[in-house]
């Protein structure tokens, strides 16, 4: 009777077990690549997963949407912004049907609460009452519909309920009363569960819009924005269709053109959040679909050594093959038997893959930023993980399964081994694997290059040695005296107040007018409000004119502008002309040379310094304290710091940063990006050089009787090395010649995002192209070496 295998039966399976003990070496470099490539993926889809969820918890994500403004400026370019003019959210909802609500949201605020003796600085919003109707953050204690109606209520997160009032029983503090940023008395009308690290509205308190708009009048004005607005369509509601009716809304009632406002889904908002022109064009999805392939690119290095590693030891199931074939076995039966191995190595690799990631997660989660919690996984990820770990098995067993089933019978009896050797295939694939590694490491480095370029590009001021706090307290109401304080402890040079970090200005206008500008236009201006000492403290470069002199009293009606807003009135300089907006009318006293005041995403935009020295009157716009540090007097200063703040503020939280950490601040998510970039290439390189360490051994085994011939013909052992280490790494300058096109174009689409950008240049390549290069050499030398040092009388012997 014919033999008649089937898939993956006992007697495969034995036979497996016995190959697989036999070659320990060889399971070895396959089980601890396909772990190591399948751990990367796995990580990835972790991080992937995260992504593809922000924002998407919301019970009416699919009706939720934020409002945004394209605005067109003279000059043509095309400007898209969050920030909208707060009369907008009645005008939506009483003109339009398909608007449930329209709800205004401060940009994200830190106030100190406190509860007798005990007080902590959290960030929050000012919210109006429908918040959290809108939104699906669930309140553990209260009524989402009435929580924010009352203009002394108080929203409260469970964690601050805990802390401030020391209960567990958070439902008791209902009703309670909290002092908020010792200005006022709350009352706790709720208390919300923890929000989901994947929301980006993360808060710990939240207060009725009333309170804020109470003290800031500015907010009623069309042209005026400070505030994002948030919107619920009805079922049915066509985005389109609402698009078109709300886009000339700004227009109408502001009385300017070049303003279209428009409804974009807020749950799209965290992965295509980027326009260029009016146009959206990517965002952080650029990144989730880089680190997809990222992620296919690990797995497929890892089966490419698998490939590779079977076909090359063919050979050595010479004997296994043909009895198998004598005793009838057929070429799918066998394909069947190679693919189940195969399968068998990878779901063993995935085992391990997967205990090394419970291990990980925390460390994981620290490098990127996000928690991961194994619980959280869901049975759909782990069903991924499944079939990632099968396919690779699958894949890697593919080709492997087509030769060793195609050995032919008769190539045995002959003595040529009966199979093709595959050698132009494996050139091939080590190229294509190499060339993967190329790339992630490229794309590492030109990461870095961008980093370090926005980290040490002179951004128009002085970042280094500027402290900056929250004022609080006394020393807000008793400023003047304060700041005679702090002059007065060492190392402290300068002090002064402003509403915003100059590096991150979120205000902006379109009110500012003077002579001569076209009343057509439609211009958008950037406002920061500070008090005297602002230009000296940041340490702005004075191009003409002055900064804001107490000599002068007049400057509290006064104007300081930069150079984009000179160019903007079509002057060199401005100095002498009026201005006038807010309530305002008075002239441009200096101009400073630009600076960065915003991210380096885009390119510096008109900015107007205001004189705001009314620190108890306007408490809502000055309060943020800077200072400027004598250079090696840090220590010094902060303990001078804490101690007068200590002294006119006792009982207030003492929390300080550095101007250039809230700088690097900015760039977090691309310093966690390039981190990651970074391991995953190491991952690669390891994987790839893992697969190459075992080529070359099989090829030094291979070549053993040459290699005795040559010595005892006088080669020397470098000769020998050379003659073997060649191939592999001709091989890998193949790869890099391969992948520096490749990694040229996305190194530069991806730069190209920034309107302040690195030159690429040449040296992410060289490093590249030598790493990969020093690791072949290194990974194939050893092993040359080892062949080249071996006794030739025990090669030939054998042989």
């Amino acid at each position: 009777m014919a033999y008649a295998p089937r898939p993956m039966t006992k007697n495969y399976l034995l036979t497996a077990l016995r190959f697989f003990r036999r070659q320990r070496g060889y399971t070895l470099l396959n089980v601890l690549g396909l772990t190591v490539g399948l751990l990367g993926a796995f990580l990835i889809l972790l991080w992937v997963q995260d992504e593809l969820r922000q924002d998407r918890f919301h019970e009416d994500s699919d009706h939720l949407f934020m409002a945004m403004r394209h605005l067109t400026y003279t000059n043509g370019t095309v400007e898209t912004t969050r920030s909208v003019t707060y009369p907008a959210a009645a005008a939506l909802e009483e003109a339009y049907a398909e608007i449930e609500h329209a709800e205004m949201v401060t940009f994200p605020n830190e106030a100190i609460l406190s509860q007798g003796d005990r007080a902590f600085r959290e960030r929050g919003y000012w919210a109006e009452e429908a918040f959290f109707e809108l939104f699906s953050f669930p309140l553990v204690a209260g009524d989402p519909a009435t929580a924010l109606d009352a203009p002394d209520g108080l929203v409260i997160s469970e964690t601050l309920a805990q802390s401030l009032f020391q209960t567990d029983d958070v439902a008791s503090v209902l009703g309670r009363t909290v002092r908020f940023d010792d200005r006022h008395d709350a009352r706790v009308t709720g208390v919300a569960a923890t929000v989901p690290s994947q929301s980006r509205l993360q808060f710990d308190w939240v207060l009725p819009f009333e309170e804020y708009y109470a003290r800031n009048a500015w907010l009623d004005h069309w042209g005026n924005n400070g505030a994002r607005l948030y919107v619920r369509l009805a079922e049915g509601a066509d985005l389109a269709t609402v698009n078109d009716q709300v886009r000339d809304l700004i227009t109408r009632n502001a009385n300017v053109e070049g303003t279209n406002l428009f409804l974009y889904p807020f749950a799209d908002y965290h992965l295509y959040g980027t326009f260029e022109d009016g146009e959206q064009a990517g965002g952080r999805i650029e990144y989730v679909q880089a680190f997809g392939v990222v992620a296919f690119l690990l797995v497929l290095i890892a089966c490419i050594n698998f490939m590779n590693l079977a076909t090359a030891r063919a050979a050595q199931r010479a004997r296994e093959i043909s009895v198998r074939k004598t005793l009838g076995a057929t070429r799918s039966g066998l394909a069947a038997q190679f693919l189940g191995e195969a399968v068998l190595v990878a779901v063993g690799a995935a085992v391990l893959a997967l205990v090394a990631l419970v291990s990980l997660l925390p460390v994981f989660g620290e490098v990127a930023g996000k928690p991961f919690e194994l619980g959280a996984l869901g049975p759909g990820m782990w069903a991924l993980f499944v079939a990632v770990a099968i396919g690779a098995g699958l894949l890697a067993g593919s080709y492997p399964a087509f030769v060793l089933s195609n050995y032919k019978l008769a190539g045995v009896l002959r003595g040529n081994g009966g199979v093709a050797s595959g050698g132009l295939l494996r050139k091939v694939l080590v190229v294509g694997q190499f060339a993967a590694s190329v790339l992630l490491i490229v794309g590492t480095l030109v990461v870095y290059r961008q980093i370090d370029y926005i980290q040490t590009k002179n951004l128009g001021l002085d970042r280094e040695n500027v402290v900056m706090m929250t004022l609080e307290g006394g020393a807000r109401t008793q400023y003047d005296a304060f700041r005679q304080a702090l002059l007065a402890q060492p190392g402290i040079e300068t002090v002064t107040t402003t509403n915003q970090n100059p590096l991150s200005v979120g205000n902006s206008t379109s009110d500012p007018t003077w002579d001569g500008k076209d009343p057509e236009a439609q211009l958008n201006f950037y406002i920061i409000q500070a008090s005297y000492d602002f230009v000296e403290t940041m340490r702005m470069e004075v191009a003409s004119g002055r900064a804001f002199s107490r000599a002068f009293g007049a400057d509290t009606s006064n104007f300081v502008v930069n150079e984009a807003m000179a160019r903007l009135m079509e002057t060199d300089d401005p100095v002498g002309e009026r201005l006038a907006f807010w309530g305002r009318d008075g002239e441009i006293v200096g101009m400073v040379e630009d600076f960065h005041m915003t991210s380096l995403y885009a390119p510096i935009e008109p900015t107007i310094l205001l004189l705001d020295t009314d620190l108890d009157a306007n408490i809502a716009q000055t309060r943020m304290l800077a200072l400027r540090v004598a250079p090696g007097q840090t220590a010094e200063a902060l303990t001078g710091l804490e101690r007068t703040f200590a002294q006119f503020s006792p009982g207030v939280p003492f929390d300080y940063a550095f101007l250039d950490e809230r700088f690097g601040r900015m760039y977090e998510s691309e310093q966690r990006i390039g981190t990651l970039a970074n391991l995953f290439a190491l991952v690669a390189a390891f994987v790839a050089g893992l697969g190459l360490f075992g080529l070359a051994a099989y090829a030094a085994e291979r070549r053993r009787k040459e290699v005795g011939v040559r010595k005892v013909l006088g080669a020397s052992v470098p000769d020998v090395v050379a003659l073997l280490s060649r191939e592999f790494v001709a091989l890998v300058g193949v790869a890099c010649a391969v992948a520096f096109p490749l990694a040229y174009l996305g190194a530069e689409r991806w730069l190209d995002g920034f309107a302040y950008r690195a030159e690429l240049g040449l040296t992410p390549f060289l490093i590249a192209g030598a790493s990969a290069l020093l690791l072949a050499a290194l990974t194939v030398g050893v092993q040359a070496y080892r062949a080249a040092t071996a006794d030739p009388i025990h090669a030939l012997r054998h042989d």
